[in-house]
Parts: C-alpha cells; sequence; structure tokens
C-alpha cells in the first residue's frame, strides 16, 4: 500500500547525491575511538620499552647468556639430497619470460617465428637422445627410476591457451596481448561505471517524487525519479523505516538552520522522523521530533563501544522502566501515530503534525538538536475531538493554519495564539484539505462519504460555504490538490480508483457562484488511490498511489481537451507569478534594511503572540466583573 506520496521541486534536489554521510555523533565517536586507541598504542610502547630495558639488565647481570646458544657448524650444499638442492632448480621459465611476451601477437595468430621454431627444434632433439639413453641403460635401479619421475622439466606443456583469459596471460608474462585486453576491459569497466553514475546523478529536467510505501511487513521511503523526456520512471533509492509510514511533507531546512533537500515522515510511532534524500545509504534520520527518549540508551551505546575497544567488560543496561520522562517519550511529543503533516513553505523551519491523539503540533525544526530538544515543540492545539487526517498552511499567510479532523469538523488557527481557533460542520469525517494558490482566500475539504465543500474564509464566521457538492458517489474522495502553475485546475482521487480533474475558475466569488466543472476522469489502474498531488515545478503532470502499491503518473501533454480548456491559462498564471516573486522579492529586501537587527525566531514570535492574547484575555476578564458589578445594582434598584 502507498499512503502518501510527495513531490520534490525542481532544483532542491542535489544533482549528486552522496553515497553515506557521518553524521554528528558518529563523527564524535570515531574521534573519541581514534584517542583511545592512540593512548593504548603509546601505553605498549611504555611496556616494550620497559621489558627491553629488563632484558638488558638480565644480560649485565648474566653474561653467561650469549654464550648458552648453540652454534651449528655450516652445512655443504652438494651434501644434500637432489630434492633438497634449492639453488640447483631451473629457472628456464623466468628466463624465457621476455621471449614469450615479445612473440604473444603470433602466438595468438597462430604464426610461429624463427626462435620458437628453433625452441622446438632443440625440444626434439633434447627427447631424441633421451629415447636413446633409455634403450642403452635397460638395466636401471629404482633410485634413478623415482628421481626421473620427479623432474618435469623434460615434460612438455600442452596446455592451451586463450587469449581471452586475461590474467592468465598476465601469469605467463605475456604482456603484450594482455595490456590490449585490459584496455579492452578497462572500457567496458568505464562504460559501466558511467552508466551507474548516470543513473545515479540527476538532470535539471528530472521530476523526483517521495512515496510512503508497505509491503507486508516492511515499511520504506522510495525515491522515484521521472525523466521527462523519455517518460522513463524508476526507484532512485530507497530508505527502511521502522514504521508504516502514513504521511509526508518535503522541506529545505535541517537542524543547524542550513539548506538541503529533507522529507518528514509520519508513521504509526509518535515521533516524525526527518530524513535526508540527497544521501542514498543513510542509516539514521538527520532528526527525529518526538518519539522515544533514546538518550540513555544512546549514551549506553557510545560507553559499550568505548569500552569494547578499550578490551574492557560491557556494561548491560538496568532494567529501570521507561527512559526519560514517564511513558518513555521525549518533551512535548505525541503519544499516538502522526497522521498529517504539513512543512510551512513561509516558515520554513516550522512543521505542523496531526495525530491520533487528536492534538495538533508546531514544531521549530532549528531546535532538534540535542541541546534544545526540550524548546522543539513550539505550541500544542488540542481543539478537535477526534484524530487529526489533514493539516494546510496558507500559501501565503504563514501563521494561518487549516485542520481537519474525524469529528467532522475543519478549523482555522491563528499559530500566535491558541484561542483564535474558528471550526465549521462537515457532513462525514475530513479527509483532505488544500488552499487554492490564486484565491487564497479559499480552503477547499474533501469528506469520506465524496462531498467537496469550499469556504471564503474571511466570512468564515458565517460557516456557509462558496459551494458544496457530492464530486463522488460510489468512492469516497480520499485526496485533492490544486494546480500551481494553472489557475482553476484542481484534482481529486477516489477509492473507484478513478482521478478526476475540475474546473474551479468559476467557482470563487461573485453573485453567480457555480460549482466546480468536470473536465476529465480517468482509471489509473493502480487500485484504490489515496493520494494524489500536482508536480509543482511543471504544469502537466500528476502523480497517484493507493491500495496497488504502484506509482501512476498521468501526463496531460497528451489530453487535447485539458490542453484546450487549461493552456490558456499558463502564460498569464506565469506571467502573475514574475510580478508576484519580484513584489516579494522588494518587500522582503525592505524588511530585511528595516529589520536587521530585530530577527526573531518562531518562538519567539509564538511566545510574543501569547504574551498579548494573554494580557488581552485579563482585560476582558476586568471588564467582566466591571460589568456584573453594575448589573447586580440595577436589579437592586428595579426591585
Amino acid at each position: 500500500m502507498i499512503s502518501s506520496v510527495e513531490w520534490v521541486p525542481q532544483g532542491a534536489a542535489d544533482p549528486t547525491p552522496k553515497k553515506y554521510e557521518m553524521s554528528p555523533a558518529e563523527l564524535e565517536l570515531l574521534e573519541k575511538q581514534a584517542e583511545l586507541e592512540a593512548a593504548l598504542d603509546n601505553e605498549d610502547d611504555f611496556e616494550d620499552d620497559d621489558d627491553d630495558d629488563d632484558s638488558y639488565d638480565n644480560e649485565a647481570e648474566n653474561p653467561t647468556t650469549k654464550s648458552s646458544k648453540i652454534s651449528l657448524p655450516p652445512v655443504d650444499p652438494k651434501s644434500l639430497p637432489a630434492d633438497l638442492r634449492m639453488d640447483d632448480y631451473s629457472d628456464d621459465d623466468d628466463d624465457n619470460d621476455a621471449l614469450k611476451g615479445s612473440h604473444i601477437g603470433n602466438l595468438l595468430v597462430g604464426k610461429e617465428t624463427d626462435a620458437e621454431m628453433l625452441l622446438e627444434a632443440e625440444e626434439e632433439a633434447h627427447q631424441d637422445d633421451d629415447g636413446k639413453n633409455d634403450k642403452k641403460n635397460s638395466n636401471y635401479d629404482v633410485d634413478s627410476d623415482d628421481d626421473s619421475d620427479d623432474d618435469l622439466a623434460d615434460v612438455p606443456d600442452t596446455r592451451e591457451y586463450m587469449p581471452v583469459d586475461v590474467e592468465g596471460l598476465e601469469s605467463m608474462g605475456l604482456s603484450h596481448a594482455a595490456g590490449v585486453l585490459n584496455d579492452l576491459a578497462d572500457n567496458d569497466d568505464d562504460d559501466d561505471n558511467a552508466s551507474d553514475i548516470d543513473d545515479i546523478n540527476l538532470n535539471p529536467d528530472d521530476a523526483m517524487i517521495c512515496v510512503a510505501k508497505t509491503e507486508e511487513d516492511f515499511a520504506s521511503l522510495e525515491v522515484h525519479v521521472y525523466e521527462q523526456k523519455s517518460g522513463n520512471l524508476f526507484v532512485h533509492h530507497d530508505i527502511p523505516l521502522p514504521s508504516f509510514p502514513l504521511c509526508l511533507a518535503h522541506g529545505d531546512v535541517n537542524a543547524d538552520g542550513g539548506v538541503g533537500n529533507y522529507c518528514a515522515v509520519g508513521t504509526f510511532s509518535p515521533g516524525i522522523e526527518i530524513w535526508n534524500l540527497d544521501i542514498l545509504n543513510p542509516l539514521e534520520p538527520m532528526c527525529v521530533l518526538g518519539g522515544e527518549d533514546t538518550t540513555a540508551a544512546d549514551e549506553l551505546m557510545k560507553l559499550n563501544m568505548m569500552r569494547a575497544a578499550s578490551g574492557k567488560k560491557l556494561k548491560k543496561n538496568k532494567k529501570s522502566g521507561n527512559f526519560g520522562t514517564p511513558g518513555g517519550l521525549k518533551p512535548g511529543s505525541h503519544t499516538d501515530a502522526v497522521m498529517a503533516l504539513a512543512w510551512n513553505k513561509i516558515h520554513r523551519q516550522v512543521i505542523a503534525s496531526g495525530s491520533g491523539d487528536c492534538t495538533v503540533k508546531l514544531w521549530d525544526i532549528t531546535q532538534a538538536s540535542s541541546s534544545k530538544e526540550d524548546k522543539c515543540c513550539a505550541s500544542t492545539f488540542q481543539h478537535h475531538t477526534d484524530k487529526v487526517q489533514s493539516l494546510a498552511w496558507h500559501p501565503t499567510e504563514g501563521t494561518l493554519l487549516a485542520t481537519g479532523g474525524f469529528d467532522r469538523t475543519v478549523a482555522l488557527v491563528d499559530a500566535r495564539s491558541a484561542d483564535s481557533i474558528k471550526k465549521v460542520k462537515l457532513p462525514a469525517d475530513c479527509e483532505a484539505l488544500a488552499w487554492d494558490p490564486y484565491n487564497p482566500q479559499c480552503l477547499t475539504a474533501a469528506s469520506e462519504d465524496g462531498t467537496l465543500m469550499s469556504w471564503d474564509v474571511r466570512k468564515f464566521d458565517t460557516r456557509t460555504p462558496l459551494w458544496s457538492f457530492v464530486a463522488n458517489e460510489y468512492g469516497g474522495v480520499s485526496d485533492l490538490s490544486y494546480n500551481p502553475s494553472v489557475p482553476g485546475m484542481m484534482v481529486t482521487c477516489a477509492t473507484d480508483k478513478t482521478v478526476t480533474l475540475w474546473d474551479t475558475q468559476n467557482s470563487v466569488s461573485g453573485d453567480n457562484v457555480i460549482a466546480p466543472h468536470p473536465c476529465g476522469n480517468k482509471d489509473m489502474g493502480v487500485g484504490k488511490l489515496y493520494t494524489v498531488s500536482f508536480y509543482p515545478s511543471s504544469p502537466w503532470l500528476l502523480g497517484c498511489a493507493g491500495a496497488g502499491n504502484e506509482l501512476s503518473l498521468w501526463d496531460l501533454r497528451e489530453e487535447m481537451p485539458v490542453q484546450n480548456r487549461f493552456q490558456d491559462r499558463v502564460s498569464e498564471a506565469a506571467k502573475q507569478q514574475q510580478e508576484q516573486q519580484q513584489n516579494n522579492d522588494v518587500e522582503q529586501q525592505e524588511g530585511n534594511n528595516m529589520n536587521d537587527n530585530k530577527e526573531q525566531n518562531f518562538e519567539a514570535m509564538m511566545a510574543a503572540g501569547d504574551a498579548a492574547t494573554e494580557k488581552a484575555r485579563t482585560k476582558a476578564k476586568k471588564k467582566n466583573k466591571k460589568g456584573k458589578k453594575k448589573k447586580d445594582k440595577v436589579h437592586r434598584k428595579g426591585a
């Protein structure tokens, strides 16, 4: 099953990813091991010096030790048996190496040179002489027979040498052919290495998508690459996960405040794992937000590795129950599965999470280091009475968060204040939420019974939707997404295995607001669909997946009805985005010039908002008390 997909924007991934990267904890451990080994080597050297000094002292006290050694008389090599005369062995093979190497070309093509013919004539003459000697000496003893059997110098070599056997040719000193064949083999290896590098490295037009996949008892985060020119889709690399994944969110800020390519993964465990997508074989996530407190176990592992390096006995973990706080969890952690994630695109260090424990939490990833872990959870909201299924940050207002849960409500939350929360009811459990990027005042929700509803959040208090209709009667809508490059294009997926495109351009504002118009439907052929998303860097590509355990992509460039309806909007949208980006850059530059010395992190902003809220609450309480006193007085007069 594939529970979630998440596109990586173009340019966010490293074009030359690494195979492995050492974590700070691993580097620290290796440094400590090196220091320990150096200290042990110094101790061994010191002990060896002491042993040498002791032996020197013993020799000085007992001068007869040297003279006590037994001296053997010299031995004449000629007096030894023939099989023990090592100096008399023939070196004909070594002497002929140069000759063999010089004529390898003729050996390969089957031609014989004059030198080879001379060698063959000498061997034949030698064999004839041996035959004559055998006829003359018919009476021979057993010892001479054994010696002739052991002497293999006269036995001809009948082995056949194949020119493709590079190692065999090299062992015989046939360097010329071996060099040629080695060049051919090296070229083949170079081609294979180049092919492997091409598969690993990314091209500028490659589209990367993350897939949360579960197969039986194995869970993984698969990173797929789609080559848009050739239409080739393949798994670039995968990351094993300790628990079944439920949701994904992409971001570009790490725990040190640096920029990279990261994916947050929510699973059935209470922790949120942040993985570096630019590393092919990571052993552990970059950091974990919440979850089990493994500090004591990590320290014990480091201590045991140090003791093992020094040859000491390992320590065992005491059976004292859970680590850290009661329940074995880090401070501020969720206590149930993480079902929804949303990475803020304005305040890029902020991640929102929704859980089965009915809470919504805000995390500051830059506080995820071990020294600041207790400050990582910036805020907790408890406005839902059932599991929180979906989250969505506003595209331009970085503090406005939409949440939806199984309590059949959709809520708007101002992240600066826990009291500023507004709710509306749904006809069924909320499955997905999405903001219209070209009409950011419009929030759309999909429910389990197939109903789609949209609200103007400026009139959210009225609880009246702009439009509401049943998009799928036979399968509930499981996910929806707006196209960030084409105004008015929305897509939904359902458990009836289909994806549907909608035109929402006339469903935004005005007196004659109408429901979105369906403009395309397709069975994706991968079973029931649970997730769908548009590629943010291309207007005509979307991906979906579900129960079929396969990722399916739909390239809309080949769909002429879709092109006829939406093609003209792309150029206008590009112009609007360019103008908006220029205005944002100017405003950001002006803000940076005015507030160079007044920058605040997200935690400080939250603290300021809480303080203002508390002040307003205190003032309201005072007013209520005064009002009650006045009413009591009026009541007495009337009586």
